[in-house]
């Protein structure tokens, strides 16, 4: 026999004394809003009282509100969310005069049901499904007769019939999922739209839920049901996108799901329908943020990088995920953070002395002092959540790099794989890079980007393969990975699962800096031109703290590698005159430069250059309008690399 059960949970405070200096009668109403055992986010809370409206509320991005409730009169609480049947609660305040004294807090888990006329009697919707009451001494109670007799009516009868216990279809399982995507304007540098807030609608264009895009126009809605979700729209103020262009929408393999234009308020919505399957498109259950920081110990006589130091990341109970070194600039890389959880940056106090560090983005814009102390470690507490700080700390995979390293063997470990040639492929099996193996069999790629997902492939060179029937693939540890079975006259194909890949790779943030401080002698160059965007004061030429922590670090990278100079070119964008552009950005250089000598730089290594607005890196021109994103990819400092 089906059966179909509802339990409500119901938290009670009654009788607690309110503060002094509260109004007279005053019932505090409490709420926290659950659906199907989860927190319920963006819900209309409405007042209303003899068909008068007392206050209409939205609860956002949280669970809870309350209300202050006055004796006296009768009053009904609707409650309408895009998930939910809309119903209301009704609270009998009408207490006798002589009691108004009493001030009395309740607090309620507000029962909600899913939008299902097979299962429930909608029209008993009409009715409360709830009441409140007073209980005549000194608090309010539940109507426990009332919520019984309503369940009973709300549902409606299920078969009881035999035969239908085998011939029934197993009910239908709710699944949630996780939406992924990224909007960017349709221009010529295909700008993203950052840190804007987004909504997801439904059919009706009611709000489902809200995010952030990151920096890089990435957003992601966590907990969603496809069923319900239709759409995604965001707002923009006419100097977002002044030329009105389409926005662009991708998911996170980069495939574009639709365009879209303006409406005449810059509202842009994207429409679920049978050609682009939006809502299917951008389901991405395995997508997770990278995260990156820097740490700077920072007194009021210096200011010191803090490499090498220890830097662990913990789940919300607590419980060590990762660790990681921080890098000679003090930058530090956790990846696969689940979008929604919290976590905690712990740092060990005993690797420290009197100075507390600073946690700065990988951008060297300031965070947070950290100096929240608990069990011998200093602690930074965040949510992984869209926002202003976090999407300070969010790191596209385009912003990492890895080295990918191995050992291969014949057989077993009597046979190293010598002087065989590997190839390193992407997940759309394109090349990207090659090497040969030593002499203990050892293949390593520097410098590579990330891949979420990388194939070592090799050809069958002077049928080397012929002589085994197993390839095994060892870390540098003499850690055995995989064992992969040969097929005589085919080549050697191996796609690392995730946890094998994590074994080879090691993944870092992508400083270019770091290629230059690496660099042997003769070896390859790393990319000659490196471009920094370091902010100055507007309309000034005076470097701000954080311009000055960037140069700090290719003050390093010049004192560690002395096999190369320096042509500092400064750029500005096009607003304001182009001769005044032109010689602010020449004395923004010389500051740049003069920065560097003082600490400790030969002049003759930096030269400095003022172009103005002479190289745009796109067609952000005197007579075109652009949004400011767009102005800012102009506004930049180039490093040009000249080696010895």
């Amino acid at each position: 026999m089906k059966q179909c059960r509802i339990v409500l949970f119901f938290a009670l405070l009654f009788g607690s004394i309110l503060n002094a200096q509260e109004d007279a009668g005053a019932l505090q109403f409490i709420g926290h809003n659950f659906f199907s055992e989860k927190e319920l986010f963006f819900t209309q809370v409405k007042v209303t009282s003899k068909h008068n409206v007392i206050s209409d509320m939205e609860t956002g991005k949280t669970n809870t509100f309350k209300i202050a409730l006055q004796y006296g009169a009768v009053y009904d609480i609707y409650f309408k969310n895009a998930k939910t049947q809309t119903a209301y609660i009704r609270v009998f305040a009408n207490i006798p005069a002589n009691k108004y004294n009493v001030k009395t807090t309740y607090e309620l888990d507000v029962p909600f049901f899913p939008k299902d006329p097979s299962t429930y009697d909608t029209s008993q919707f009409r009715n409360p499904i709830h009441q409140i009451i007073f209980d005549g001494k000194t608090k309010f109670v539940d109507d426990t007769v009332y919520m019984n007799v309503f369940l009973r009516n709300v549902l409606k009868p299920q078969t009881s019939d035999t035969a239908d216990y085998f011939t029934a279809k197993p009910a239908h399982i709710k699944q949630y999922v996780q939406l992924v995507g990224k909007l960017s304007l349709e221009n010529d540098k295909q700008t993203p739209l950052k840190n804007k807030a987004i909504t997801l609608v439904n059919r009706n264009g009611e709000k489902i839920s809200t995010s952030q895009t990151s920096n890089r126009g990435v957003f992601v809605f966590e907990g969603v049901d496809p069923e319900l979700a239709a759409g995604v729209a965001v707002q923009l103020a006419p100097s977002d996108n002044p030329n009105k262009e389409k926005i662009k929408l991708e998911n996170n393999a980069h495939d574009i799901i639709d365009f879209t234009s303006p409406n005449a308020a810059q509202g842009y919505l994207f429409k679920v329908n049978e050609k682009n399957m939006l809502i299917t498109k951008l389901i991405d259950k395995e997508y997770k943020y990278n995260i990156g920081g820097k740490l700077i110990l920072n007194s009021k006589t210096s200011k010191k990088i803090a490499s090498n130091k220890t830097v662990y990341l913990l789940n919300g109970k607590g419980t060590q995920q990762q660790k990681i070194t921080t890098d000679i600039f003090g930058n530090f890389l956790f990846t696969k953070i689940i979008p929604g959880q919290n976590y905690t940056i712990a740092i060990d106090t005993a690797e420290y002395e009197a100075d507390k560090p600073d946690l700065y983005t990988i951008k060297d814009k300031f965070v947070k002092k950290i100096d929240s102390l608990s069990k011998g470690y200093y602690n930074y507490r965040f949510s992984a959540v869209s926002g202003a700080q976090f999407n300070d700390l969010l790191l596209d995979d385009s912003e990492l790099k890895m080295n990918v390293k191995g050992r291969l063997y014949g057989d077993n470990k009597n046979n190293p794989l010598t002087n065989f040639k590997v190839v390193l492929l992407n997940d759309k099996f394109a090349i990207i890079d090659s090497a040969i193996t030593n002499k203990d069999g050892d293949f390593t790629f520097n410098y590579m980007p990330y891949n979420r997902q990388i194939m070592i492939s090799a050809n069958n060179e002077k049928d080397v393969l012929e002589a085994f029937n197993n390839i095994l693939v060892f870390d540098n540890s003499e850690n055995l990975i995989k064992i992969v079975s040969t097929v005589k006259g085919t080549k050697f194909n191996y796609r690392p699962l995730a946890m094998e890949q994590n074994r080879l790779t090691e993944m870092y943030v992508d400083d270019p800096w770091l290629a230059v401080i690496n660099r042997k002698k003769g070896g390859a160059k790393p990319n000659t031109v490196i471009i920094e965007n370091i902010l100055f004061e507007f309309d000034k030429a005076d470097l701000l703290p954080e311009s000055k922590q960037t140069l700090d670090k290719i003050i390093l990278a010049m004192q560690i590698n002395k096999d190369f100079n320096v042509e500092l070119g400064a750029h500005s964008d096009s607003k304001g005159g182009d001769i005044y552009n032109l010689k602010l950005s020449e004395q923004r250089a010389d500051a740049a430069k003069n920065y560097i000598i003082i600490n400790g730089i030969d002049a003759d290594r930096v030269i400095a250059k003022g172009y103005g607005e002479t190289k745009l890196l796109n067609n952000c021109g005197n007579t075109v309008l652009c949004s400011d994103d767009e102005h800012a990819v102009n506004r930049r400092l180039e490093f040009k690399l000249i080696f010895n």
